[in-house]
């Protein structure tokens, strides 16, 4: 039976959850974070071209048709298997990937597998600085993308494709959108946006410049939040002020802005809807769940953990 004390504690939450005011802890986190965006600034984080870069597989010179920038990290001097399986349907589908390592070790500790060799249309190993943002801005700056008829930027977020079927499916609707930008899905905090582990760029996206402009600017800031709240959030709002058409595949199934983040929170529903991923944070998160157990098992190419 529910009491006075239950419905009037029911009461005050939902009129605290009404009032225009920051709670404590969200105002400690964003005095931290502005913070650490101010001495960002005040030590002027350097250019994303100018972070240490060193190919070990050559890029080609005359790249040409759908070129994808994929952006992994690596803590040991390996590429997770989950890429390598998914560099490799890429490729099969017909697009041209070209990995940036981002990390801390050298170089020449790398052992690249031999399939990656083949399947990679370059791969680099850069200074772990700047997040995907800086490692996709750096490669950028260092093509001739004049050939392109679209652009990937793509990162080790996910593990995929599930299923051959909704991917050649997914494939299939972001060539035939007649939007500018095409994301996989969006979130609506702070602001709406593609979500960035899986952006395409149309030809004329890319021939307007606003992609060259709006990544010529992107610097290495030194703190992941510092790169959501200034490229992530930010970017689709940019590239709409530039007069390009933004599209998520996989619209938010949620109206509350504070809880739409559909991959983290509604990820067997999106599976369900034909995205043929799941981020690697869910993966990590449910170890023993039977629907994941069961999507990876029959996923095309290597096993995806790494």
């Amino acid at each position: 039976m529910t009491t006075f004390t239950d419905a009037f504690r029911s009461w005050r939450r939902r009129l605290k959850a009404s009032l225009p005011y920051v709670r404590r802890r969200e105002h400690r986190v964003l005095q931290r974070k502005y913070a650490e965006l101010i001495e960002a600034a005040d030590g002027h984080a350097p250019a994303a071209a100018e972070a240490a870069l060193q190919w070990i597989q050559p890029l080609e010179p005359a790249l040409a048709g759908e070129v994808c920038l994929f952006v992994t990290f690596a803590a040991e001097a390996c590429i997770k298997r989950h890429v390598d399986a998914h560099v490799a349907r890429l490729v099969a589908a017909g697009i041209r990937v070209v990995v940036i390592v981002n990390t801390d070790l050298a170089a020449e500790r790398f052992v690249i597998d031999a399939d990656l060799r083949t399947h990679a249309s370059g791969i680099a190993i850069r200074r772990n600085t700047g997040y995907d943002f800086g490692a996709w801005a750096h490669a950028l700056a260092l093509c001739d993308d004049s050939r392109w008829s679209r652009l990937y930027l793509v990162n080790d977020s996910i593990v995929g494709p599930l299923e051959l079927p909704a991917f050649e499916r997914m494939l299939e609707r972001i060539r035939t959108s007649d939007a500018d930008v095409v994301g996989l899905t969006e979130a609506l905090a702070p602001l709406r946006h593609l979500q960035s582990y899986f952006l395409v760029f149309s030809t004329r996206a890319l021939r307007g410049g606003a992609v060259r402009r709006l990544f010529g600017r992107i610097r290495n800031w030194p703190t992941k939040m510092q790169v959501i709240d200034l490229y992530e959030s930010r970017l689709t709002a940019l590239l709409e002020a530039e007069g390009l058409r933004c599209e998520a595949l996989f619209p938010s199934l949620s109206d509350d802005a504070r809880s739409s983040d559909d991959t983290s929170l509604r990820w067997a529903e999106l599976v369900g809807l034909g995205l043929p991923y799941l981020k690697t944070r869910v993966i990590a998160a449910h170890p023993q769940d039977a629907r994941i157990e069961r999507w990876l098992a029959r996923m095309p190419g290597a096993p995806p953990a790494g």
